[in-house]
């Protein structure tokens, strides 16, 4: 299993995202940022999407989680569409925290977000299905629990 940094040391480990006067940079962007297309179809906002935005350190292990998920729906899109994984909700979004002065995980672009609309923040129920959390899970990915359609390649203690 991968070992994610912790996400006090996401700098050091991804680089740092900002630019000038608080913006992103397209230099960091261009040098760590890689599209990542998804072995099913997913949606943003009720339209098909075909690749996102990922860090370049989090493609490979991001690639074995959605064929892990895929493999355990069967490669069967009606199964991936129940568990919400084809329900995209974002991954690299240079942004902060809520409540904080401190860089989102999306920022980073070690963070996704999948089914907004079902795992909605503080959230208690419902979960994702065993196999999306387990294949995350395989690969060191964490999920919040007050954050549920949250995945990120950092750890928090």
């Amino acid at each position: 299993m991968q070992i994610w940094p912790m996400q006090a040391e996401a700098d050091s480990f991804y680089g740092n995202p900002r630019g000038v006067h608080g913006a992103p940079s397209s230099a960091w962007e261009s040098d760590n940022l890689v599209s990542f297309t998804p072995p099913f179809q997913m949606h943003y906002a009720n339209q098909p999407i075909q690749h996102f935005k990922i860090h370049t350190k989090c493609h490979d292990s991001l690639v074995r989680v959605f064929d892990a998920i895929w493999q355990a729906a069967g490669q069967r899109q009606i199964l991936i569409d129940r568990w919400g994984v084809s329900i995209f909700g974002g991954s690299y979004n240079f942004r902060l925290m809520r409540n904080s002065n401190r860089l989102s995980m999306h920022s980073y672009g070690c963070a996704i977000d999948l089914a907004p609309d079902r795992f909605s923040m503080g959230a208690a129920l419902p979960r994702f299905a065993p196999e999306v959390l387990d294949a995350f899970h395989a690969e060191g990915w964490i999920n919040l629990p007050h954050d549920r359609m949250h995945f990120q390649a950092a750890r928090l203690k």
